[in-house]
């Protein structure tokens, strides 16, 4: 990727209590883009990561001193970027790393295609599927993207509008990539680009066998969002809603049998529908 082509790029890094890990995950991806924005929704920031973290070259940094969200902090890096020039926005997790080159390729699925216009250009999990980007093309069409490693190009951002505020966390990255389909954009993923990502907690059942966890708040949110995905983008993209019905059932097989914590995550799962019926959306109150 060339000086110009780097100089295109700006990326947005979501914090919420980390630990000194993310130093080395920012690192990572760093050089490989113009500017960083780092956004943190956490309550009382550590500040010696703080100070590490702004010592670094090209990055700015943000203190909302509260939990806004994934969107909220999302979109402050997107009107930054925008304001200051930049035509994409790379979005990360603050626990994912990006191997060399992981933006290069994503930017050359956006300068290498001619057939409709790509709105994001999302990478490789090698967490979530144990692949190598040798098992996939250079470019294929997908319907939605996990937030962490996407190229998202500003000019259709403005052009669908801002990540879903009211949705705080779960689903924001699905309906956002709902939003850009259904307004005729495509979302494509590079499969040279690749992303080291680890997605909620393990926990051990049997042997080598583990599930992955996540939190009672976590289940409260999965479960009211994917509802509200369900209403609103049924009609449009029916074959995943249906496929998510089924995946609910093995979700709550898996959390009635190994999980630990199973009551209290139930409980925040029926107050996720309560909320859905009752059209509460933003950050769960108790």
């Amino acid at each position: 990727m060339t000086i110009t082509a780097r100089e295109k790029i700006a990326a947005v890094v979501v914090l919420y209590n980390p630990t000194a890990s993310v130093l080395d995950n920012v690192r990572s991806y760093l050089p490989q883009i113009g500017r960083l924005y780092a956004v943190d929704n956490s309550e009382t920031p550590a500040s010696d990561i703080v100070r590490q973290l702004t010592a670094m070259p090209g990055v700015a940094y943000r203190a909302n001193a509260d939990n806004l969200g994934v969107a909220t902090a999302l979109n402050s890096g997107a009107v930054m970027a925008r304001d200051e020039g930049y035509d994409y926005l790379l979005t990360m997790d603050q626990d994912s790393v990006a191997r060399p080159e992981m933006v290069a390729a994503l930017l050359d699925c956006f300068e290498r295609t001619s057939v409709g216009q790509v709105a994001m250009a999302a990478p490789v999990l090698i967490a979530a599927d144990g692949r190598t980007a040798g098992d996939l093309p250079e470019s294929q069409d997908i319907l939605f993207a996990m937030t962490s490693g996407c190229l998202l190009k500003l000019s259709a951002y403005t052009s669908v509008g801002p990540f879903m505020d009211e949705l705080f966390v779960d689903y924001v990255d699905i309906e956002y990539s709902m939003r850009l389909c259904r307004a005729g954009f495509r979302l494509v993923r590079a499969g040279r680009a690749v992303l080291e990502h680890n997605v909620g907690h393990q926990v051990p059942v049997a042997g080598d066998f583990t599930v992955t966890t996540h939190s009672p708040i976590r289940m409260y949110y999965k479960t009211r969002n994917r509802l509200l995905i369900w209403k609103w983008y049924g009609r449009t993209f029916p074959g995943f809603c249906w496929v998510d019905r089924l995946r609910i059932w093995r979700e709550l097989f898996r959390l009635i049998c190994f999980e630990p914590d199973k009551w209290e995550k139930l409980l925040m799962m029926a107050r996720g529908i309560r909320d859905f019926r009752e059209r509460r959306l933003g950050k769960y109150v108790p």
